[in-house]
């Protein structure tokens, strides 16, 4: 095989390849021995960057090998459609119609981890959705601090007039609340008003337990 070699000498070239003028096309393709993009250790590396309703893809359709971006034995920042202008995004992540696996600060230490999720700016209407497709088929599981390590879990703590329904009076649907020795507490303010099973007719109301 050939070894070609352009402006690879120590000097500060400027290489162009092609234009986008009309219908410019580039090329570049490897076998089996590989393809490699790099540079000096503060090079920056734009792709796409005056696309606007181009299609950017990486990875073949049908890639089964590992696709990697941001791994670094280092302190960095991975932004994805972090824009700061007034576009909107749409950010798809394991949206395939197969069983995906997706991990999210899965860390491998015990660095402590902070994940914000629709932490947005003041003003802004969020809606956040949990395990909230259609259809009936099959089931759903959502856990939350389930492991073996003590945590805490808060909901709607905020400062402001949160609206919190847990559960559902649909079908076989059922709630189970249970403590420990950390003791049971259901507190409001001095004038709230307390209702236990205003709807509940024929059912069955027990407190304490049967011993």
């Amino acid at each position: 095989g050939n070894t070609v070699g352009i402006a690879n000498d120590a000097a500060a070239n400027l290489v162009s390849l092609g234009s986008a003028t009309a219908a410019a096309s580039l090329t570049l393709k490897a076998g089996t021995g590989n393809f490699s993009l790099d540079g000096a250790g503060a090079t920056i590396y734009a792709v796409g960057a005056t696309t606007t309703t181009g299609t950017i893809t990486i990875g073949g359709t049908a890639q089964t090998g590992i696709m990697t971006f941001g791994s670094s034995s280092g302190n960095y920042t991975t932004n994805i459609a972090s824009s700061t202008s007034t576009g909107v995004a749409t950010v798809n992540i394991g949206s395939g119609v197969n069983g995906n696996t997706i991990a999210i600060g899965n860390g491998i230490n015990t660095s402590a981890q902070i994940i914000n999720i629709a932490a947005g700016a003041s003003g802004a209407n969020s809606t956040v959705n949990i395990l909230s497709g259609a259809g009936s088929a099959g089931t759903q599981t959502a856990n939350i601090l389930t492991g073996n390590r003590a945590g805490a879990v808060n909901i709607a703590t905020g400062a402001a007039a949160n609206v919190t329904t847990i559960g559902s009076v649909t079908g076989t649907a059922a709630i189970s609340m249970l403590v420990g020795t950390g003791n049971f507490s259901l507190d409001g303010a001095a004038t709230s008003v307390y209702t236990f099973a205003p709807s509940t007719t024929s059912g069955t109301i027990n407190f304490g337990g049967t011993g």
